[in-house]
């Protein structure tokens, strides 16, 4: 079981990574997609964002292919995809995104409680 958790962390890390990098390069693109204002700030602070989706995408990449477990970088990539869950949710709530940006906000809240499911099977093992 824990293997086939391992492959989907790693899917949502790649597709973090991934969706992180078009967020830099055409944050337009992606803020039209969520049906947010276009303007000069909120392109940069999308940008920004993205940057950071890259960076912890990345890190759980890296984390997953390394020998030994690194429980806190999970621990706190959970906590980044609840937080980003949580965002957007609120984004939605305050008018900011429109309701289909609630895709975004529940495969965070998924994939949050993943990471957690998966430093418990982290645990569990370090301690058979």
């Amino acid at each position: 079981m824990q293997k086939y958790i391992r492959l989907l962390i790693l899917v949502i890390s790649i597709s973090t990574l991934l969706s992180g990098a078009v967020q830099v390069v055409a944050p337009a693109f992606v803020l039209n997609f969520v049906g947010a204002e276009i303007d000069l700030t909120t392109k940069q602070l999308f940008a920004t964002i993205g940057m950071f989706m890259v960076l912890f995408g990345g890190m759980m990449v890296h984390v997953l292919y390394h020998e030994e477990n690194n429980r806190v970088a999970v621990f706190w990539s959970g906590l980044q995809k609840l937080g980003a869950s949580v965002a957007v949710f609120m984004g939605i709530y305050l008018g900011v995104f429109m309701p289909i940006a609630a895709g975004v906000a529940i495969f965070d809240l998924v994939s949050g409680l993943l990471f957690f499911y998966y430093l418990r099977t982290l645990r569990t093992n370090a301690g058979s």
